[in-house]
């Protein structure tokens, strides 16, 4: 039966699939657009009293420096990823507006740029924002950007100290980091703080714009394209927290050694009941069931076939003495039965099983155990966060397995009222030209009504593409920093190559299932079944004795007609 439904679902499934997927290419196929539209030229836009305002009018250099921080205990780069300032060629919103491109696939990518003036965080927070767009589809690739602590010396790298992580980032699920190093005033450490629930960011092919504004009351928001979709409180809504506890369990504290924390115990006083019976039987015959009218106790379940006839060919020397297989008794079709009556079992009421003492209130319980609490030598407070580290730089350290990832007017200040205007008069022309742009190259198809397994089938297909692009990414990751390293930094990778060959097994067995049901239906039918009776008390001597007869039958007749055809 497990395996029947296994066919069906397996069928269904790839029926459903291939409709889903037959109507999303031809909803995907480029269409002639129904109408021009109207895309505007690029022209500067001014930004004073910017930290940095990057809109990527003339070339990379000098401004922005690729990388070449080398391996560890190697010559070749470790950033071996190509970047490029070039026009955007998916869905191009500006003419002639030229952006920050990567321009490799399954390749680390580092470059950074300095300021035009540090920012200090202290005086008037900080406020980044920048444009992200992916003109390949992105199945698993970063997009966010670090602002590098001051001063920033020698080669960029992951090693390089940071103020702030921010942006969008894609491996398996989709997320938006924000992250911020705060300096430990006890210990003179860094340590990374990382926003908790953070929000989902957009993956399609249209120009998207982020923004990360920190105040001065330690309160952060961030907006997606002018939306806001996340605030809060740098002292709250980040693990771990800045602040430790003021006390802390006393490490050199131990349990005493008869330190009882038993609520209950058994009763030592108690002694079994002199009428409880541990050997008595969970099951007893039912003394008051009795037989049915209608139980034909002499009557046998199975009889000889009355209409069987020997076979010609039979030859009783070399096949044996010839028997009439066994059928079901036909008598035995309207009876309650056949065969000998036995008695059904019922639960025993007597039956109480082994007996054990009750439970009692422990007299020398002393409760759960803890350790007592010290002060935290490590405590302190800091209510003023948002005072974080000088910014010197900006750089984008990324890995993806996609190229075309795009960054451009990238705005780094502390001026909301700034961010806001480039975002009316810059962001927002780009992406309504782009909106019209994809309207006018794929006019939106006439909605069908969605069953339930279309969407069942939409999660199935998103899911496989999630796990999909954490296995590419795993794979790039052994590739180039090898099997334990790649576990240790990207587990859910890990997860996901088991996930794909857990999928692939069960695929494997229900092909196999689907294949030797399409067998069986091609097959011609096996030769009917000796009939069975119902019956609750079929004799299983008498089932056994007619399986061999009629098995010996058959092998005597497989026998005959061999040796007739030789």
């Amino acid at each position: 039966m497990t395996q029947k439904y296994s066919v069906l679902l397996l069928t269904t499934l790839a029926l459903q699939a291939q409709g889903v997927f037959s109507d999303e290419s031809a909803e995907a196929s480029p269409a002639e657009p129904q109408h021009s539209v109207q895309v505007p030229q690029f022209a500067p836009y001014a930004v004073p009293e910017a930290a940095l305002w990057e809109q990527f009018v003339g070339t990379m250099e000098p401004l922005w420096k690729r990388s070449r921080a080398s391996k560890q205990d190697q010559n070749e780069d470790r950033y071996d990823g190509e970047w490029a300032v070039e026009e955007v060629v998916e869905l191009a919103g500006v003419a002639g507006d030229k952006a920050l491109v990567v321009k490799s696939e399954a390749r680390h990518h580092a470059i950074s740029a300095r300021l035009d003036k540090p920012l200090d965080p202290a005086q008037n927070g900080v406020v980044l924002q920048y444009e992200v767009k992916l003109q390949n589809t992105l199945n698993c690739g970063g997009a966010y950007a670090k602002l590098l602590t001051s001063p920033m010396t020698g080669e960029f790298s992951d090693s390089t100290p940071y103020t702030i992580m921010f942006g969008p980032d894609k491996c398996g699920e989709s997320k938006l980091h924000m992250i911020y190093r705060h300096l430990n005033p006890v210990t003179g450490n860094y340590t990374e703080h990382h926003l908790q629930k953070a929000p989902v960011p957009p993956t399609d092919s249209l120009t998207h714009l982020y923004t990360l504004v920190i105040g001065t009351n330690n309160s952060f928001v961030i907006s997606i394209d002018g939306v806001e979709k996340k605030t809060g409180s740098l002292l709250e809504d980040f693990e771990p927290p800045v602040n430790p506890a003021r006390e802390i369990d006393d490490p050199r504290d131990s349990k005493p050694v008869d330190w009882v924390d038993d609520e209950q115990v058994p009763d030592s006083s108690a002694t079994k009941p002199e009428d409880w019976d541990e050997d008595a039987p969970a099951m007893v015959l039912d003394e008051d069931a009795a037989k049915p009218e209608k139980w034909l106790e002499d009557e046998p379940l199975m009889v000889k076939d009355p209409a069987a006839v020997k076979p010609e060919d039979w030859d009783d020397d070399e096949d044996g003495d010839w028997a009439p297989p066994m059928v079901a008794n036909p008598r035995c079709a309207d009876a309650d039965g056949c065969g000998p009556w036995k008695r059904p079992l019922k639960r025993n009421a007597d039956y109480k099983g082994p007996w054990s003492p009750p439970l009692i209130d422990n007299p020398a319980y002393k409760g759960k155990w803890a350790p007592r609490r010290i002060a935290n030598p490590g405590y302190f407070e800091d209510l003023a966060v948002y005072k974080l580290a000088k910014i010197d730089a900006i750089g984008f350290e990324l890995w993806t397995m996609q190229s075309g990832i795009t960054f451009d007017n990238i705005y780094v200040g502390d001026n909301v009222e700034t961010a806001e205007r480039i975002a009316k008069n810059v962001w927002k022309p780009k992406h309504d030209t782009e909106v019209a742009l994809r309207e006018a190259r794929n006019p939106r198809p006439v909605e069908k009504t969605k069953s339930k397994l279309d969407g069942v089938l939409e999660l199935f297909k998103v899911r496989v593409g999630d796990i999909s692009a954490s296995v590419a990414d795993f794979y790039g990751r052994v590739r180039h920093e090898g099997i334990v390293e790649a576990v240790r930094q990207d587990r859910s990778g890990a997860i996901a190559v088991v996930m794909a060959v857990g999928g692939l097994v069960w695929l494997a067995w229900n092909l196999v299932a689907l294949a030797r049901f399409i067998v069986g239906l091609a097959s011609p039918a096996p030769p009917a079944p000796v009939a069975a009776t119902n019956a609750p008390n079929a004799s299983p001597d008498a089932t056994a004795s007619t399986s061999a007869r009629t098995s010996a039958s058959y092998s005597a007749a497989v026998k005959r007609k061999t040796k007739k055809s030789s």
